[in-house]
């Protein structure tokens, strides 16, 4: 099943059904803005080593709940270093396998999953190009610094809305659209490898009503940020009645 696109709001609800994309969100949207956190780089094996390390029987329960697969990563779980955590963004759901014991005192893995309506997944692109260095102009006397609606309003971590910074303006939007219009926020997460200066990404925030995803590949991160460059998909699908 391939996305579709799907208006955004504000927008009149118009939808382009060959191009696969969703508008750019407007002013409307009112999502806040983070500063970036610093991201740490440690010297630990990749996603495919801790999705192995789930085990088969583990995967195929993921995949069977959710799949086909869309993304996905798995690393080791931040309460264990030794043990692995996964999270797959599937077309029927998502799926987040947790560490934990069974009633034995055994070794066992929480499957958590959110079901999405048939269908509602959509899709968008962001693209962020190099761009020439922004004017240096002073200030004006008694200019107030630029409205950042919804920031308090949004329950996220340090650490989420540190990670968030770090993207670009429209993908930040995108994710937290859902939350400054309505919705109510339950979960979220992110994962990222690389370096300091070239990077992939995957995160998702899930809410009562949307789970929106984003992933891809940003470059030349460690100069000035107009100078960097990502490429992301943002893909949304609405959460069934559970």
């Amino acid at each position: 099943m391939t996305s579709q696109p799907v208006p955004w709001p504000g927008e009149g609800g118009a939808v382009d059904r060959r191009s696969g994309r969703f508008p750019a969100p407007g002013p409307s949207v009112g999502a806040p803005v983070h500063d970036a956190g610093t991201l740490g780089f440690v010297d630990r094996p990749g996603r495919d080593y801790w999705w192995r390390q789930l085990g088969e029987a583990v995967r195929d329960r993921m995949i069977a709940r959710v799949g086909p697969m869309v993304e996905w990563w798995a690393y080791c779980h931040r309460t264990d270093e030794e043990r692995p955590y996964a999270v797959v963004f599937g077309e029927r759901g998502l799926a987040v396998s947790t560490p934990t014991l069974n009633d034995r005192g055994g070794l066992a893995q929480l499957l958590t999953v959110t079901p999405f309506v048939p269908s509602s997944l959509r899709h968008a692109v962001v693209v962020q190009k190099p761009t020439r260095a922004p004017s240096c102009r002073v200030a004006l006397p008694g200019a107030s610094a630029p409205e950042r609606r919804g920031g308090e309003e949004l329950p996220l971590s340090t650490r989420m809305r540190g990670f968030l910074g770090n993207l670009p303006v429209e993908a930040q939007s995108r994710l937290q659209w859902p939350f400054v219009n309505g919705d109510v926020f339950d979960r979220g997460d992110f994962y990222y490898s690389g370096g300091g200066d070239e990077m992939d990404v995957w995160c998702y925030l899930a809410g009562r009503r949307w789970v929106t995803f984003v992933s891809g590949h940003g470059t030349a991160l460690s100069g000035p940020a107009h100078r960097a460059s990502w490429r992301l998909i943002c893909r949304q699908a609405e959460v069934a009645v559970r």
